[in-house]
């Protein structure tokens, strides 16, 4: 919706708006007047995928304050991810100095100027462009409570309610089979799950023992429900092929992130060969990479992350583009930041819903807390901003420094 519009535009769009002129001017004139980073860390019980092991739970919060007194707030974590999240106030505070003094509404050039206009000092991608969606996210925040409309709104806000799976089945310590069972029946049964995911390529297990897993998920949902696996990046072509025969009979819908992303020829001819959807892009951090996958026809499933590419307006271009080229999306991470974009857009299929059992945390760390319909559906808040805040009541008690 605001892809090409100024902040001029959009307040004159404003058709039939309850918002006097007076107001119009305050935001049109509104500057930014601080950014301030947090970072929070606590305990929670180990879990690992394929390729790495996550130990505390730790979240990077990002507050924008502007001269109109509207703050809006970003972050990064609330997943199962673990980060070091304590590198990342540095780079908020190199960003601060270039940030002082804009228009927070002006969100797309923010994105440009701090992220593809810093290539040459900060590189094209990682914990710059990371801490530069946090800060992206609150400004898009403010955006929606200064104009008094959803993020979800602003972005398009097709769907009303979107299909979520359930991000789990992870090893870990003394989990085996029957318990990976109890944990997706859990899923299904008591969170309304009609699609779950679970975690492969464990090098100690192989092609074997990961099979031994799927099967007993598939043999615990039953055929009706969606199974997805994710391989996080672990392996090469040729395994992936030995992976996706496999998983086609177990009815899987769709394999994640077997090879490194910039794999993109080797993407390509999985994708061709298997009757497996392929599923990549959380770890994508700019349009060229998402363009670069697409032109090599390597995806039917987009998990773009608007907080590891630089927030909403990079993560929109990048699913306008997966509409042209007929790819669907199901964001991934943070579902209180993905909700917004994912139900936006016509082809947002999946909502990746992180559950309690993850981060025993998430039961109280985000206002209000985020639960699927009885139909494993989740209903998009129309609040104004984002929808979702943190409670900072609960975190505050972890504060890192």
């Amino acid at each position: 919706f605001f892809k090409q519009k100024t902040p001029y535009e959009m307040l004159r769009s404003l058709v039939g708006s309850e918002m006097c002129i007076r107001d119009r001017y305050r935001i049109l004139k509104m500057k930014i007047i601080d950014v301030v980073s947090e970072v929070f860390e606590w305990e929670r019980p180990g879990i690992w995928n394929g390729g790495h092991f996550y130990g505390p739970g730790r979240l990077h919060k990002v507050t924008v304050k502007t001269d109109e007194g509207i703050e809006g707030y970003g972050w990064n974590g609330g997943t199962a991810a673990e980060r070091p999240l304590a590198i990342f106030p540095p780079f908020v505070e190199y960003f601060r100095e270039l940030l002082i003094g804009r228009d927070p509404m002006d969100t797309r050039a923010i994105a440009h100027d701090l992220g593809e206009k810093h290539i040459k000092i900060l590189g094209p991608g990682g914990v710059n462009t990371q801490v530069l969606a946090a800060i992206n996210i609150a400004c898009w925040d403010i955006k929606g409570k200064s104009l008094g409309r959803s993020v979800h709104d602003l972005l398009g806000g097709v769907q009303n309610r979107i299909r979520t799976y359930i991000a789990g089945g992870y090893y870990a310590e003394g989990k085996g089979l029957e318990e990976l069972q109890e944990e997706v029946l859990f899923n299904v049964n008591e969170m309304h799950a009609g699609a779950v995911k679970i975690k492969i390529g464990d090098p100690n297990q192989g092609v074997t023992g990961d099979m031994k897993r799927v099967e007993a998920a598939r043999k615990a949902v039953g055929d009706d429900v969606v199974l997805m696996v994710y391989e996080n990046l672990c392996i090469d072509l040729v395994s992936s092929f030995e992976f996706s025969e496999e998983l086609q009979k177990f009815g899987v819908y769709w394999f994640e992130e077997p090879m490194p992303i910039h794999r993109y020829k080797e993407h390509g001819t999985l994708k061709a060969a298997s009757d497996v959807k392929i599923a990549t892009g959380e770890n994508g951090y700019h349009l060229s990479h998402f363009e670069t996958l697409m032109d090599h026809n390597g995806a039917d499933i987009l998990n773009v992350d608007v907080t590891i590419c630089p927030g909403y307006d990079i993560a929109k271009d990048i699913t306008d583009l997966a509409l042209e080229r007929g790819v669907s999306v199901a964001p991934h991470g943070c579902q209180e930041l993905q909700l917004p974009l994912a139900a936006a857009i016509p082809h947002g299929e999946f909502l990746e819903y992180y559950p309690v059992a993850v981060d025993p945390l998430r039961a109280d760390m985000f206002m209000p807390r985020m639960v699927p319909d009885d139909d494993g559906y989740v209903t998009v808040p129309d609040r104004p901003g984002i929808g979702f805040e943190l409670n900072m009541e609960v975190l505050n008690k972890y504060k890192v420094g």
